[in-house]
């Protein structure tokens, strides 16, 4: 009986620290950060093609080359139609090429299941769901006419989605024994192009009352909703009982409730199958709202665009964030909406702009930013660079994250300045270079130490402490190494103007014809001799000591 106990509490303890080393989210001041290995990760990242790794010749040599561009993790589709391509049948090939090849090249993997939608369509779920259309219904459009798109009423579907989704995680979890896989993506942009789904079940549960759970969480948050359902609903006084119409009125907003609800469930219910198995922090992307006056169907009705999120927080809690795919101009502001006290930012797709990384980290305390097509970037030497420096600097950006010291910058369109506020100083920082990419973090180190790191600015130091004036006392360029600081070169003179200002050059590179062959010159100051050879800039890091009088 000793023994038992003994082996009991033995158990117990190894299921503890298992738990503990899972991947999973927690939060830091006013951060959110995904631990892996119970050590905050910052996913420096990059989503591949959706073809990418579709088999195991073409995604083999693909890892490397991104290990080369300075990425730590990469977000990679699995198809549901290739994992199970008879029902029933699992082949587990193409997620062991991927766990392999991503560990062999230290690389972390966010796996994309591609399943019942992708983009709003279905084509990535198996033949024997797609030629079964009894089983596996589809939405039917207002003129009874099926289309392609499997329907998230159906429970067929769901049910056999939720079966593939929970294999699959039981799978990683007996085969990963590095925790290559951090992160999960069960659906991708889903939604339907229609204002609502007119098949008979669909339109029969319209008519029913709004669910419970939908309504508490209306209730309890109230006054923090967003206005597109904060509005809507206050066209019936905010009434707590009633049908969808009755609470949200005959509207497309009404429509758009409803069928957001039943994806975000459907969802919700593949995702808790896999979480059984395997409790990985779960997240969904979303297809999002181009102009703000278009109605649910232009975009994906349906899939967790930012005016539905408390939608999707009410209906799907198996889901850990709400993400958006940015391909608009309008970065700062999208990131913004996105960005919640229960929604930490994640950007799992966007341009390779790589200012918008720098951005997401420094002003909005991103667990992540991965471009998409990533390979696409492998020849772009600014975003490598850039990406290096964000590998140099990622221990700073984490033991800052939450704290309010830390700050970002970036320009956009016609932006020719921003101010900034930390600690007791005012910084100004002018985009003096209109046609080259701006952007920066700024870190509040101590209370008169300031570490920039960004490219082509000038930044300003003034004091907002009453009768005082403040002043750059020193500016030092100069780099990380081990998380050590390393000063290559004091600026004074010419390069700050006489401590004027922090001059933000960058680290430029002087090149020959080939930009892989590069000489490199630590900030090139341009204020009384300009250069006269080919230079790229990438971005570079600064030490400022500040004080006041």
């Amino acid at each position: 009986m000793k023994l038992y106990r003994i082996l009991l509490v033995i158990m117990t303890i190894s299921c503890q620290v298992i738990a503990q080393n899972t991947p999973n989210l927690q939060k830091k001041g006013t951060a959110t950060q995904l631990m892996v290995n119970n050590e905050p990760f910052l996913m420096i990242a990059g989503e591949v093609h959706n073809s990418s790794a579709s088999t195991i010749e073409y995604m083999e040599p693909l890892f490397p080359k991104l290990k080369k561009m300075n990425l730590n993790s990469v977000f990679v589709t699995l198809a549901w139609e290739q994992f199970e391509p008879e029902e029933g049948v699992f082949d587990y090939s193409l997620v062991d090429a991927i766990i392999d090849n991503a560990s062999k090249n230290n690389l972390k993997v966010c796996l994309l299941w591609f399943a019942s939608w992708k983009n709003g369509e279905s084509s990535y779920a198996p033949m024997w769901v797609k030629k079964d259309t009894k089983r596996f219904f589809r939405v039917k459009t207002k003129e009874g006419n099926e289309i392609e798109t499997l329907s998230p009423f159906c429970e067929a579907t769901k049910k056999a989605d939720a079966k593939a989704f929970a294999q699959l995680m039981q799978h990683i979890k007996e085969v990963d024994k590095d925790q290559t896989v951090i992160l999960m993506q069960p659906q991708n942009e889903v939604g339907m192009f229609q204002d609502i789904d007119y098949n008979t079940i669909s339109l029969k549960l319209y008519e029913q009352t709004v669910p419970s759970e939908l309504i508490n969480y209306l209730k309890k948050n109230k006054k923090n909703l967003d206005t597109y359902v904060r509005d809507a609903w206050s066209e019936s006084n905010f009434k707590t009982q009633g049908t969808w119409k009755e609470l949200f009125g005959d509207t497309s907003e009404s429509k758009a409730f409803f069928t957001t609800w039943q994806y975000a469930t459907y969802i919700n219910f593949v995702a808790k199958a896999g979480r059984e198995q395997y409790n990985l922090p779960m997240m969904v992307n979303a297809w999002i709202v181009q102009k703000s006056e278009d109605l649910p169907g232009v975009y994906p009705n349906g899939g967790p665009v930012s005016r539905v999120m408390d939608i999707w927080k009410a209906a799907a809690p198996d889901i850990d964030i709400q993400s958006p795919d940015i391909y608009l101009p309008n970065f700062k502001e999208i990131v913004a909406m996105y960005h919640r006290d229960d929604n930490p930012l994640l950007v799992p797709e966007s341009k390779a702009e790589v200012g918008r990384a720098y951005y997401a980290f420094g002003e909005h305390d991103a667990i992540c930013f991965s471009p998409f097509g990533i390979e696409d970037a492998a020849d772009n030497f600014v975003f490598t660079k850039s990406y290096e420096v964000l590998n140099e600097v990622e221990h700073l950006i984490k033991d800052y994250q939450g704290t309010g010291n830390m700050r970002a910058v970036l320009q956009e369109g016609s932006e020719t300045y921003n101010d900034i506020y930390l600690g007791d100083y005012k910084i100004k920082v002018m985009y003096e270079k209109p046609n080259k990419p701006s952007f920066g973090i700024i870190i509040q180190s101590g209370i008169d130490e300031f570490i920039v790191i960004g490219m082509n600015m000038s930044m300003y130091f003034s004091s907002e402490v009453k009768n005082t004036i403040g002043y750059i006392g020193q500016v030092f360029e100069g780099r990380f190494e081990n998380k050590k600081w390393i000063t290559t070169r004091m600026m004074n003179g010419d390069e700050t103007y006489h401590n004027s200002r922090l001059r933000v050059f960058g680290r430029t590179y002087v090149t020959n014809e080939d930009i892989l062959q590069t000489t490199k010159k630590e900030g090139e100051p341009d204020a009384y001799s300009p250069a006269t050879k080919q230079s790229v800039v990438t971005p570079g890091v600064y030490k400022v000591i500040t004080y006041k009088r």
